[in-house]
């Protein structure tokens, strides 16, 4: 007589915390993690401790969330353009940007004369200025530190007089310039101080370089003023920074701010390296590069920054890559957080629109692509119309695996 076999449920061993802790720390996208962290109460709880998010964020690197058109039509005076659809995390991590975040800096005082400027982006936070009907030194009283992702903002207060007057004061304002920058974070990322650094620019130098803590809140001198002339151009054109160091860099000369020693200095050129578009990166073993950018071809110099100095010592040529011929190439951007960002335009599209009026319609698309910078890796990220090209990128982890800024 046959009987009813039953079978039993055997309970499967739990994975212990510093095991899973291992798993989830190699799912590259913070979006894999939102919902990791659904399935149950303890992945949760492991996911949104603050040590594990630190490991993360420090073995990751934060995605591109949108670009930062910095124009003047409108009060704020900038747009947020959030990057969606390009990979197959960003929906999850697009609405957890729309819920929390605010680049509409509604919470701002809504400018008298004049509009919100965007002048630097680092570290998940966003440096503007806003321009005044007064001239001269009345521009720090208009300067704003924003983290977007926690809508948080601190207002620069303005230099002292005793500064004003050490520095001194330019007869001819329009030949004076304002050039302030984000000093990058400590590697304590959960630090919420930040600092601001301003050149201010005379006639063809850089006449004094102030230094803004917000521990302190106080403005202070920090660089000798520059002997050389520099240009313009060379002081207040494109900025980067490498290894500790920043670097404004042209067709023809590279001038480079040491932070360490708070120093300028010039850099030559790789011969032979005039042309081209560039911009200044961190190559591989310590090394500061330079990225430059021909008709269709990319070229990463390198050198170490104790030969930065030194005429004797030559730039390595580290790489290059071909890129596709049938477009015009260009860098948008900047430089964030170990890429860069091309900018393609059809050749054909673009002559084409160029020689009608700039009204005309179609406008030409325009391709976008990031550059991994060590081994030159280069993939599409968008297209959009060629209205404006992007000032810079905004690269963070989303929310809630952002911590706040300031």
């Amino acid at each position: 007589m046959g009987g009813i076999t039953s079978t039993a449920v055997v309970a499967q061993p739990e994975l212990p915390f510093d095991l899973l802790e291992e798993i989830f720390l190699r799912l590259e996208d913070a979006a894999d993690l939102i919902r990791v962290s659904a399935a149950c109460a303890s992945f949760h709880r492991l996911i949104f401790d603050g040590r594990f998010l630190r490991r993360f964020r420090s073995l990751h690197r934060p995605p591109v969330l949108g670009f930062l058109f910095d124009c003047n039509r409108s009060d704020r005076g900038f747009s947020f353009y959030p990057i969606e659809l390009l990979r197959r995390s960003v929906p999850a991590a697009a609405h957890a940007l729309a819920r929390a975040a605010d680049f509409s800096i509604s919470s701002f005082p809504k400018p008298i004369r004049g509009y919100w400027h965007v002048r630097d982006v680092r570290d998940g936070r966003i440096l503007l200025s806003r321009h005044s009907a007064s001239r001269k030194w009345s521009f720090f009283k208009y300067l704003m530190v924003y983290d977007p992702l926690h809508r948080r903002q601190v207002q620069i207060p303005p230099i002292s007089h005793d500064l004003v007057d050490a520095v001194g004061r330019d007869d001819d304002s329009h030949r004076q310039h304002f050039d302030p920058f984000l000093i990058p974070a400590d590697v304590d990322e959960d630090n919420l101080s930040f600092q601001v650094m301003c050149n201010v620019i005379s006639r063809d130098k850089v006449k004094a370089t102030l230094l803004y803590c917000s521990v302190t809140r106080e403005w202070h001198g920090v660089a000798s003023r520059s002997t050389g002339s520099y240009g313009m151009d060379h002081c207040y054109g494109k900025r980067y920074f490498a290894r500790g160091c920043f670097f404004w860099v042209d067709e023809t000369v590279m001038l480079m701010l040491d932070m360490r020693e708070m120093r300028f200095s010039m850099v030559d050129l790789p011969p032979g390296c005039e042309d081209g578009y560039k911009a200044v990166v961190e190559a591989i073993d310590g090394r500061v590069g330079l990225l430059i950018l021909g008709d269709n071809t990319l070229d990463l110099y390198s050198k170490t920054l104790r030969d930065i100095g030194d005429r004797a010592k030559d730039w390595r040529h580290d790489h290059r890559i071909h890129l596709a011929d049938d477009y015009l190439w260009f860098f948008a951007g900047g430089v964030v957080e170990g890429y860069t960002l091309l900018e393609g335009l059809r050749r054909d599209e673009y002559q084409v629109w160029e020689s009608c009026s700039p009204d005309k319609e179609p406008v030409p698309n325009a391709h976008y692509f990031t550059v991994e910078i060590k081994k030159l890796v280069v993939k599409q990220l968008c297209v959009l119309k060629l209205k404006q090209q992007p000032n810079f990128l905004y690269a963070s982890f989303p929310p809630p695996f952002a911590p706040p800024r300031i």
